[in-house]
């Protein structure tokens, strides 16, 4: 038996000297109840979740962290989510950010500038849990392995 592996000096996760990063998504709800519903639906495939409920609140996480991905609601409280969408698109470190936009309601001209600003897929609401699941973690997916090809 592997003295290190016996004694857990690796943790019980880590048997090398790989370490796997958890993956941070960033929410921008319109509403805390809603947003506390997706942190649940997203935490529960192990990502790390950094959920606010402003426009402001976003720009100041994207300024310290560069998620793998940002779940967002069409509507944040004090703006339109377009905004948000360009300014992702517009700095080089979030230019690639796949973008999951949720709303209830969405015109098509809104929801064709939302695609030709580059979001990853739309959600509609209502829906099952299990979409949202699948959607963060293709868009998570597909991110890492674009940024693996470009190396």
């Amino acid at each position: 038996m592997d003295i290190q592996k016996s004694h857990g000096i690796f943790g019980p996760e880590m048997t090398d000297t790989r370490k796997i990063r958890q993956s941070v998504v960033l929410l921008i709800g319109d509403d805390a109840v809603r947003s506390s519903e997706y942190l649940r639906i997203i935490e529960a495939v192990g990502c790390m979740c950094h959920p606010v409920n402003t426009l402001t609140d976003a720009e100041r996480i994207l300024t310290h962290y560069a998620p793998d991905c940002v779940v967002m609601d069409y509507a944040p409280p004090d703006g339109g989510g377009i905004e948000l969408i360009g300014l992702l698109r517009r700095r080089m470190t979030h230019k690639r950010t796949p973008i999951v936009l949720i709303t209830g309601d969405i015109s098509e001209v809104e929801l064709e500038r939302a695609v030709m600003q580059g979001i990853y897929a739309y959600l509609a609401r209502p829906f099952a849990d299990s979409d949202l699941q699948k959607l963060v973690q293709a868009a998570i997916t597909d991110y890492h392995t674009a940024r693996i090809a470009r190396r």
